[in-house]
């Protein structure tokens, strides 16, 4: 299993550049830029770090086709992928945040739509656009000609969360991206990604099945719980009860659904101080959903790492929030090597 990082969406270019060159020398496979609606451009930030390495995968995570159609998503992407010699990849998502800041409205067969958005950037990587597109969803009406783009193509990733699209995307992305499952009970996302699998014309085809993961170890364990609280409003689905379920008893649940509000506040305030929730249960939905704690903790979370690559995941993308140059110095010393072997 190979290790990625993703980075803040608030991180300038020369930044993004800067953290590039540490993971390629660690031996990170890949970095992912945060695609959010007020931030730095998650294509355009990657342009220094393209120029600035040369094994580095990357790429933007995730781009929704209801904010940028999917012609345009892979123009982007194919630039990039030029620019690099071939080095990018791309999760596309249903869209959440950046719809809703848009004011757009998704269409009801959000699946459907995702799906035909993958087929489209599948067919330009192969230059196989010449012919009309018609989906239901999506449409291409004008033969489209890539045969400009002459590097190795990009991975096509497909984000989700639920089961449905974790099988549509088996079935026809090059790979799965999971949301922020804890590797105690993810066997049943991957089950139902090789459901997928067995569905493609060649189920021997290799699928890439990634997830997104939490990381708050620091060497100031209080900072790292501080930040990982921060956090919590979008862990665990936005901390979905039926998850919670599997993990805390139903007064515990209760409250922690009652109060979300609370979670999203200690969000946007930055404090890490969740109202209403004890501290203790904070802490304890911070190391159930992530990997939080101080130095003397990594070897508790090595272990549970190992666990996702057991379960059948062949990457894993490793979330970092402040100081990331320190996040990637513990990661690139401590996690890289055992997982490198």
């Amino acid at each position: 299993m190979d290790i990625e990082i993703i980075l803040e969406p608030n991180l300038p270019p020369s930044q993004v550049k800067e953290l590039g060159i540490v993971a390629e020398e660690y031996g990170i496979r890949a970095l992912w830029t945060s695609n959010y609606f007020s931030h730095w451009d998650g294509f355009l930030s990657l342009v220094p770090l393209a120029a600035s390495t040369k094994k580095l995968v990357f790429g933007p995570l995730a781009v929704s086709p209801f904010e940028m159609h999917p012609l345009k998503i892979v123009n982007a992407l194919l630039t990039l992928n030029e620019m690099s010699n071939g080095r990018t990849q791309i999760a596309i998502c249903a869209g959440e945040g950046n719809v809703t800041a848009m004011d757009l409205i998704p269409p009801k067969k959000i699946v459907l739509a995702v799906r035909e958005s993958i087929e489209i950037l599948l067919a330009a990587c192969h230059n196989q656009l010449q012919e009309p597109y018609e989906g239901e969803v999506f449409r291409v009406k004008l033969p489209c000609d890539y045969s400009w783009a002459k590097s190795k193509r990009p991975t096509i990733y497909g984000t989700a969360y639920k089961h449905m699209m974790m099988r549509m995307e088996g079935r026809v992305a090059d790979g799965v991206y999971i949301g922020a499952i804890p590797p105690e009970i993810i066997d049943s996302a991957i089950e139902n990604i090789k459901k997928g699998i067995n569905k493609r014309e060649n189920p021997n085809q290799h699928v890439h099945i990634n997830s997104f993961w939490g990381w708050h170890i620091k060497k100031d364990k209080e900072k790292a719980y501080r930040e990982s609280r921060r956090e919590l409003a979008w862990r665990a689905r936005k901390l979905d009860p039926e998850l919670l379920s599997l993990f805390f008893n139903p007064d515990e649940c209760k409250l922690i659904v009652d109060n979300f509000q609370c979670f999203v506040d200690a969000y946007f305030d930055r404090s890490g101080n969740v109202k209403n929730i004890p501290e203790e249960l904070s802490n304890r939905l911070c190391e159930v959903f992530t990997s939080t704690g101080g130095l003397e903790d990594i070897d508790r979370e090595i272990e549970r790492i190992k666990k996702f690559e057991k379960a059948g995941l062949t990457q894993l993308s490793l979330r970092l929030h402040d100081d990331p140059m320190e996040a990637l110095q513990i990661i690139g010393e401590n996690v890289i090597p055992v997982f490198s072997q």
